[in-house]
Formats: structure tokens, sequence, C-alpha cells
């Protein structure tokens, strides 16, 4: 099987890379717990402001993996003591997360995968280049969405 080039991966990255970032970002700031199985906890057994926060992903919670739940609910406890300019990154993330398709959402796991294999420069490199598109005015990046839908 023929693994992809260095470029071919990086011409790949575009928004699904930004997405992928940003959330790794927010899930590397907050830390990973794991949960078994049966610990799992349902939509329903939420708070009701843990479910204000993570309201996003109300439709999917229940079929998350539990480990990712435990994610989310780690983020969900420390969501009230953030800026208010996180709290609103946070909340655009999950909308954006919540509105990929199954494939795309396989794509940005694929894409993880294949950028856990580049060298630590190249991700630098991948999270710095997110970091300025970031700044980007809205319109701008618009526009840079559109054109990549097109291609």
């Amino acid at each position: 099987m023929d693994h992809p080039s260095h470029a071919a991966v990086a011409s790949r990255a575009g928004f699904l890379a930004a997405l992928l970032a940003a959330f790794l970002i927010t899930l590397l700031t907050f830390g990973a717990a794991s949960a078994r199985a049966d610990d799992a906890v349902t939509w329903s057994q939420l708070s009701a402001s843990q479910r204000e926060i993570l309201q996003p992903l109300e439709k999917e919670w229940d079929s998350l993996e539990p480990d990712r739940r435990e994610r989310w609910l780690a983020i969900a406890r420390k969501y009230p003591s953030l800026p208010h300019d996180q709290q609103e990154r946070i909340q655009r993330r999950m909308k954006h997360w919540a509105a990929l398709t199954p494939a795309q959402r396989a794509e940005v796991k694929e894409l993880y995968k294949q950028i856990q294999q580049l060298p630590p420069e190249r991700r630098r490199e991948i999270l710095q280049k997110w970091s300025e598109y970031e700044q980007f005015p809205s319109a701008l990046k618009d526009a840079l969405r559109a054109a990549r839908e097109r291609k």
C-alpha cells in the first residue's frame, strides 16, 4: 500500500486539519479522562448546566464512546470558569463538529492519523498555520472554505 507523500498530506490538511487541530488543542488543554463503558453518562443523566453547554452534541451524545463523553464532560466542568472568548470558541467548534457528516468525521480521523505520522516540525507548522487562519476575518474564512469545497 502506497503512503501519501508529506506534500500530499499537507495539501489535504486544509479545513479538516484546522478543525482537527482546534479540537486537539481544546481536548489537550482540558486533558483526557477515561471511563468504563458501564459508567458512560447518557444525555438524560446530564445536569441542566451540562446539557446547555454541550447542546451542540445532543443528537449524537448517546452514541459517543465513553471516553469521548468524559472528555466533553471535563470541558463542561471547566467551561463556566473560562473567559467568554474561549467559551464562544468551544461552542463554535462543537457546532462545526456536530454539523460534519459521518464521512467528513471519518476523513478528519484519518487525517489525524496521517498528521501523527508527520515529523514533529511539520505538525508544529500545521498548528502554526491554523493559528494564523484563526486570525483571518470571517469573510475570508468563508471564501477559503468555499474554494476548498469547489475542488
